[in-house]
């Protein structure tokens, strides 16, 4: 039988070929996910902690332990320690990743001081840290291991920070007389600062907490400390345990179960805590949302694939029923038949889940290394690596594929010869999906999900923001609008068929009546070609205006949002002086702002300007008040050549309200919502008040007037909306009201504060010139954003990467198969009509008819759903693809969504379609040329 099965093989090996093919795509498809939603799940893990790392300027994986014992079970720092160690093993016992370091700390409660050089009552605690003298540098003094270790007259040695240096102005070889207090009675020892400490390197992982964080503390030896227990009554032992995990070793695979014992550790352990969990919990709702992205955006291309096997097999399939009952009619049972198309099956799905593993392997990495809809870039894709799942999900299609296969088979192995060409000559009219309206109801399915989904528009948005998921439905409701319009250009364009031949039935030649003969004959069985094609060519065009549309709304949010190619703040010296009797005093220094002209001058930046922004200024008009809003003090004219504002976003160019500014100098430009709010129009004066920096105080900072010289929607920097949480965890939605003066004003009036610097970069600049330009003109910015970085970011996040690589590769594997299953399919259909074809030549058809009669019926069952294609791809793009975007950009903004379409897609798609069109004309053409009438001749006798 095995033999038997690879001779049949090998006979049809084009058609095997082909089926391998498409077998071999579906599996690499299939095994795609698991690799996928791992490299995603590791991506989105990583840029979690990163994230974190970066906003809160810590170490993002932590575990701690603090609290106090007491001296009379711990009496030494040793043991103290031990127990910290003995922690420390337990975590990584069951937490198994590397450490990346480990800062514990132990202090004493101390007690207030005096110095000798004339400090009074300041407090000060006693502290240890073991590896102090490895991480930090001595700057004036020596340090404790220099041999001014040993005590005299019970004065001991400690080190302290810069930070405590300058706060209580502290010098080497001072001495503080320290009252310490315990329940039995209170002590007095004396300690010499020795040393003036820093870090070597502050952004050493070891630094969990800086030196500016410890305040207050002394730093003393062991045996110093050891001592103080001993001697000075110290009831308890204080300390603070920092273990630094290495965040790059927790993944996606692992995730779950490091949050389950960590969660297990804060449970048993009250004085337990650690980092992560915000972290984790993120990444899971992520893991979720982009498991269900995965599957929703997968399914139809599997879809398409299967309909591509089907439509294969069914071919083969029908050119061996002759073949199936004369096996049949020779005493082969249905089990017999029935084993040699498993057999037959199970090696190609097997051959197929071979190549499918690696060509799968190479498509995950290609779709992970997109930047955009088909945009492929060299970035780094080491995360998405082979897996377990692969080989099982590679199983599991090969599964599906041999049922595929075999099921067909298994029902045509019921026909022998007596009853095989009864059956091929009855025509089944009507399908099953015509009887039960399938199309219509379809249809009807989709309207209805597509209606309901918009009413749920913004209660859908909160749930994406609050990151509780999506519901997968909403992307593949797109899929069965498709096939459901695929299926009803079916039903209609057969009665245009039946429509078209009833007027022109008396005009047509014999090349026209035969070719509508055939399409009225063989319709819905050639409908399966015009659904894949439909299919085909719609999901193309929508996937491709669907990929464009997010990215670039994207990335015209993110520069909207920065207004400027990069926005940085320095450090702005704060001067304070308070005289008794008096107010306060305070002063910022401005740094030098020639420096960034300076970068003009080197071609770095084209512009640079000063934005003042301050978020909690309150704003007065009437009877009404804004609390909390934002206002921003520009130089118009800078501002207006170093700003980015995309075009008709307003009603008028933005630089009309940017003049209108610059001639009033007491003017402001507001939001269109303010002046909703508080009634405001052109002329109308209102009021804003300012309040002291947080370093200073709450008090109000002052108040000014200002007459309102124009009002706008949209504006660089200027967010209309932002999302918090009430009392009761549940996430808001609130507006941001927006107030523009003029920058010397605004001085003028409140003094000098610190300020942003928005910068136009020279072209061809890139984010590392300016950042060593930057450092080669000492500005050392304490924050900063880089609009290409934002937006490489935005291009390497999970999601983003997903749909992107999902798009792409659902795109182009559409039109590989389309092509490939278009030329096969009238390759096929030309083979089973030969005979006929000879007979038409025998009755006098010439070949020049025969060929027009082969073209007319391709104009229908081809070009016309190609057209039908396109057009429901566009009417699936304007329906759909505003919808899906809250899948992606849930916030409300300024900004509405905007679709775009790129015509060099759809060229691509449909010159791919025209060339297998012209293509497989020119096989025909040569097809028919060799046919011979003789043979058909004989071909008929034989039958």
């Amino acid at each position: 039988m095995l033999r038997f099965v690879f001779c049949k093989i090998k006979n049809k090996k084009g058609l095997n070929l082909c089926l391998l093919l498409g077998i071999t795509l579906f599996i690499a498809l299939f095994v795609c996910h698991p690799m996928f939603e791992r490299g995603a799940g590791n991506q989105v893990l990583r840029t979690g902690f990163e994230t974190y790392a970066k906003e809160q300027e810590t170490f993002p994986a932590v575990m701690n332990r603090s609290g106090s014992y007491s001296s009379k079970d711990y009496s030494s720092a040793k043991k103290v320690m031990d127990k910290l160690v003995a922690y420390e093993k337990k975590w990584t016992e069951y937490v198994a990743v590397d450490t990346v370091a480990s800062e514990q700390y132990l202090s004493l409660s101390g007690g207030k001081a005096d110095t000798s050089l004339g400090g009074t009552n300041e407090y000060f605690t006693i502290g240890y840290l073991p590896e102090l003298s490895e991480y930090t540098d001595i700057t004036y003094g020596q340090s404790l291991d220099s041999g001014n270790e040993e005590e005299a007259k019970d004065c001991y040695p400690c080190l302290v920070s810069e930070e405590t240096m300058d706060a209580y102005g502290l010098v080497t070889g001072e001495v503080l007389h320290m009252k310490l207090q315990s329940e039995a009675e209170d002590y007095e020892v004396d300690f010499k600062v020795t040393g003036i400490i820093r870090e070597k390197d502050i952004n050493d992982s070891y630094w969990y907490h800086t030196l500016s964080d410890f305040g207050n503390t002394l730093f003393v030896s062991e045996n110093t400390f050891d001592t103080m227990i001993e001697s000075f009554g110290q009831d308890e032992i204080s300390y603070e345990e920092n273990l630094m995990l290495d965040y790059r070793q927790i993944d996606a695979k692992n995730a779950a179960e490091y949050a389950d014992y960590m969660q297990q550790f804060r449970s048993s352990d009250t004085k337990y805590q650690d980092n992560m969990a915000d972290t984790l919990a993120s990444f899971f709702t992520k893991q979720r949302t982009i498991q269900q992205m995965l599957w929703a955006l997968e399914l139809p291309c599997l879809v398409l694939l299967l309909l591509f096997i089907y439509m294969v097999s069914s071919q083969m399939l029908s050119l061996e029923e002759g073949e199936i009952a004369v096996l049949r009619s020779r005493g082969a049972t249905k089990l017999q038949v029935g084993m040699i198309y498993l057999l037959q099956a199970s090696f190609l799905a097997l051959l197929g889940a071979v190549f499918g593993l690696l060509l799968g392997y190479g498509m995950c990495k290609g779709a992970a290394s997109t930047d955009g809809f088909l945009k492929f870039s060299r970035k780094n894709v080491s995360m998405y690596t082979l897996n377990g799942g692969m080989f099982f999900c590679a199983m599991l299609a090969a599964v599906i594929v041999i049922l595929f296969l075999t099921m067909p088979a298994l029902r045509r192995t019921k026909y022998t010869i007596v009853n095989e060409r009864t059956a091929k000559n009855s025509v089944v009219k009507n399908p099953f999906w015509k009887k039960c309206y399938l199309d219509i109801l379809l249809l009807l399915l989709s309207g209805y999900l597509l209606y309901n989904y918009n009413r749920q528009k913004e209660s859908l948005a909160m749930e994406m923001i609050a990151g509780n998921g999506m519901d997968p439905v909403i992307l593949l409701n797109t899929s069965v609008f498709i096939l459901a319009a695929g299926l009803l250009f079916i039903r209609l364009f057969y009665y245009l068929i039946l429509a078209l031949d009833k007027v022109l039935k008396k005009r047509f030649r014999p090349a026209g009546y035969a070719a509508f003969l055939q399409l009225k004959r063989t319709w819905y069985q050639s409908g399966f070609l015009a659904v894949f094609l439909i299919m085909t060519i719609a999901s193309g065009i929508f996937d491709a205006n669907m990929a464009r549309t997010m990215n670039q709304n994207m990335e015209e949010r993110i520069a909207y949002g920065i207004g400027a190619d990069a926005v940085l703040e320095e450090n702005f010296r704060l001067q304070i002086s308070k005289l008794e009797g008096k107010e306060t005093n305070w002063k910022y220094l401005e740094p030098d702002f020639g420096r960034y002209e300076a970068l003009i001058k080197e071609n770095i930046c084209e512009n640079a300007t000063r934005v003042l922004v301050d978020e909690k200024t309150d704003i007065k008009a009437g009877n009404g008040t804004v609390l909390g809003g934002k206002l921003m003090a520009i130089h118009t004219k800078e501002f207006g050549e170093t700003a980015r504002l995309k075009d008709g976003v307003n009603k008028e160019h933005w630089f009309y309200a940017l003049n209108a500014l610059a001639e009033e100098p007491d003017g402001v430009m507001i939001s269109s919502n303010l002046a909703d709010k508080l009634k405001l129009k052109v002329g109308d004066t209102l009021s804003y008040t300012r309040y002291l920096p947080a370093e200073i105080g709450e008090d109000t900072l002052g108040s000014r007037q200002a007459k309102v010289c124009a009002i706008i929607d949209c504006f660089p920097g200027y967010e209309r909306y932002t999302y918090e949480k009430d009392e009761e965890g549940n996430l808001t939605e609130q507006e941001q009201y927006l107030l523009v003066a003029n920058y010397a004003t605004v001085i003028s009036a409140f003094g000098q504060t610190p300020y942003q610097v928005w910068m136009k970069l020279a072209d061809d600049v890139k984010d590392t010139t300016l950042t060593e330009s930057l450092a080669a003109a000492d500005i050392q910015p304490k924050h900063i954003i880089l609009l290409q970085e934002q937006l490489a970011d935005n291009r390497n996040s999970a999601m983003v990467q997903v749909t992107n690589g999902m798009f792409t590769l659902s795109f182009i594997l559409s039109l590989v198969i389309c092509s490939v299953g278009f030329l096969l399919y009238w390759m096929m259909t030309l083979k089973k009509r030969e005979l006929l074809f000879g007979v038409y030549r025998a009755m006098g058809m010439r070949m020049g008819e025969v060929r027009q009669m082969i073209l007319t019926e391709q104009l229908f069952t081809s070009a016309g759903p190609v057209l039908a294609g396109g057009e429901i791809g566009a009417v699936a793009t304007l329906f759909f693809v505003r919808l899906l975007m809250v899948v992606y950009l849930p916030q409300k903004h300024n900004l509405a969504i905007e679709i775009y379409i790129y015509p060099a897609d759809l060229v691509k798609l449909m010159a791919v379609l025209i060339a297998v069109m012209l293509l497989c004309y020119f096989i025909i053409r040569k097809i028919l040329r060799s046919m011979k009438i003789a043979k058909a001749l004989r071909l008929g006798e034989d039958s």
